[in-house]
């Protein structure tokens, strides 16, 4: 085996692992910091996704179907169940709530519902770039599961949601949890609102090679350079 051979088995390690770390870091979980009333929600998470880690979710361009002419990809974002640890308490019914999108100007940023959740031919919510002091919210906990109900368990992991850029280019998007139950005193909710995490999307022409292994299609790039060398 030559010393290129060498490099490329290498290098194929490398970004098998770097694509690995991306892909676990796909899912951004709702948490709490204790289970009394007015404890704090919390990204569990947050130091995998938040833009101080360096990390990005590129978002690739569809040219047909629900987002043709739209960059997307996904990000699920979770709740945790009570029985996790760091998880929300019972009786809690968790929300995310985007509050900000920074980008290129002139552009828009998508939330895409899943169509078993109801979601249509055009975005649930589209954010013109720009944009604070938002509260636009979309459920985590799984309701179906009895979600929201008093002494009931708030996880929820729904799929099949989309977030879309209409141009090239960064986007940063904040994002804060919130619980809507009224289980609580007084009514109320039990949790307070967890902090904001600030999460970078690019919308790029084509996949990186790193997000290229995720799809098993890195092998033949690896392999047709390899030829060409």
């Amino acid at each position: 085996m030559n010393s290129k051979t060498y490099l490329n088995t290498g290098a194929i390690a490398a970004a098998l692992m770097l694509c690995a770390q991306s892909l676990t870091a796909q899912h951004l979980e709702a948490g709490a910091v204790g289970q009394n009333q007015n404890d704090a929600l919390v990204w569990a998470n947050a130091s995998e996704l938040a833009s101080s880690s360096g990390y990005v979710k590129e978002l690739t361009l569809s040219t047909s179907g629900r987002y043709a002419g739209l960059y997307n990809g996904s990000i699920t974002l979770t709740a945790l169940s009570s029985t996790e640890s760091g998880g929300p308490a019972l009786g809690s019914f968790i929300q995310a709530e985007i509050v900000s999108v920074a980008g290129p100007s002139g552009a828009f940023f998508g939330f895409w519902e899943g169509l078993d959740l109801g979601g249509g031919t055009a975005p649930t919510f589209n954010i013109a770039t720009g944009s604070e002091g938002l509260s636009l919210r979309y459920v985590l906990s799984d309701a179906s599961a009895g979600a929201g109900q008093a002494g009931q368990d708030p996880a929820g992991h729904l799929h099949g949601r989309r977030f879309t850029a209409s141009e090239l280019g960064m986007y940063t998007v904040g994002f804060r949890a919130v619980d809507t139950s009224v289980n609580g005193t007084g009514g109320g909710s039990i949790h307070a609102p967890s902090d904001i995490v600030y999460i970078n999307f690019q919308a790029v022409p084509e996949p990186s090679v790193f997000a290229l292994v995720g799809t098993g299609l890195a092998g033949l790039w690896f392999l047709r350079r390899k030829r060409n060398a």
